[in-house]
């Protein structure tokens, strides 16, 4: 071998081990064996914006929120309620049930009640009579949520004073009558008399305490009368249905030697009432004059409400 080529190969020797770790680093499993491996960061997973503390506030303020509407809702309720009695019971006082009462025989009287008064039985009297009864009649009907006004005319005096005699009364009292009710409005008119049936007919014991049985009388003879009729109907079984029998029904009058309308003919709410006979009681009429009250309030306001 000549010097030349050996040169050439000593230094083509020296330029293979001065290359080969250029190479070798450029190997795939090199780099990775000199690459050192991270290890995973223990990383905290967050799922809300808020941590444990703020999350139990949060739960809390939704706690009391819940009951502080839980709250609102109840007195709003409450509210509501409380003024809903309050417009019904405005209601109430705004418009009343109204009766007017009248007696068109006002001497009409109960001869036990006279002689405790005077000592004489009388079925007439001019002191002690049922015109007087007209304050017990409105306090009972008070006592039932019923408004009272009295046509304050003694009939049978002011008869006596011009010289008219028994029969007149209904035509005497009923300039005064249709005077009220273009003036003001009732729910019911109740013309009040005695019968003069005995104590067999106008007396009933019911759970051991007696009463005075009471009759509705309708004029037949005037374009109101099934109007009128209607109407003491209703309270006629109003009253059977508090005390068994305590009315006697009603009575429907007409023809000869009968008025026909007794000034029923003026209002559709009009009836007459005989309360008891010549022989009851005050402590009959008292309990009878409660029970029409109560058979009032029943059969036209708490029946018209439901």
């Amino acid at each position: 071998m000549t010097l030349l080529k050996k040169l050439q190969w000593s230094f083509g020797l020296l330029l293979f081990f001065f290359v080969l770790p250029v190479i070798a680093g450029q190997l795939p499993f090199n780099k990775q064996a000199s690459t050192p491996i991270k290890e995973p960061e223990d990383k905290q997973v967050v799922y809300a914006a808020t941590n444990l503390a703020e999350q139990s506030a949060l739960e809390q303020t939704k706690e009391e929120t819940k009951e502080a509407t839980k709250e609102a809702t109840k007195e709003a309720t409450k509210e509501a309620t409380k003024e809903a009695t309050k417009d019904q019971t405005q209601a109430q006082t705004k418009n009343p049930f109204k009766v007017l009462l009248l007696f068109t025989h006002s001497q009409e009287s109960y001869q036990p009640i006279v002689k405790a008064a005077s000592g004489k039985a009388a079925v007439y009297d001019e002191k002690t009579n049922i015109y007087q009864l007209k304050d017990t009649i409105s306090k009972h009907f008070s006592t039932n949520g019923i408004q009272t006004d009295v046509l304050d005319v003694d009939v049978m005096k002011e008869l006596k004073l011009k010289g008219k005699t028994f029969p007149y009364s209904y035509n005497f009292v009923r300039p005064y009558l249709a005077k009220r009710l273009e003036e003001q409005s009732y729910d019911l008119v109740i013309d009040l008399h005695r019968d003069s049936a005995k104590r067999d007919a106008t007396t009933l014991t019911y759970n051991n305490e007696s009463y005075a049985r009471i009759a509705i009388v309708i004029g037949a003879e005037h374009k109101n009368y099934r109007w009128n009729t209607a109407y003491a109907e209703s309270l006629s079984a109003a009253m059977n249905g508090i005390v068994p029998k305590i009315s006697r029904g009603v009575i429907s009058k007409s023809g000869d030697n009968v008025d026909g309308r007794y000034n029923q003919d003026l209002t559709k709410e009009m009836i007459l009432i005989e309360l008891g006979g010549i022989d009851n009681t005050e402590v009959e009429l008292n309990r009878t004059i409660a029970v029409i009250g109560k058979a009032i309030s029943k059969s036209f306001i708490t029946g018209k409400q439901e």
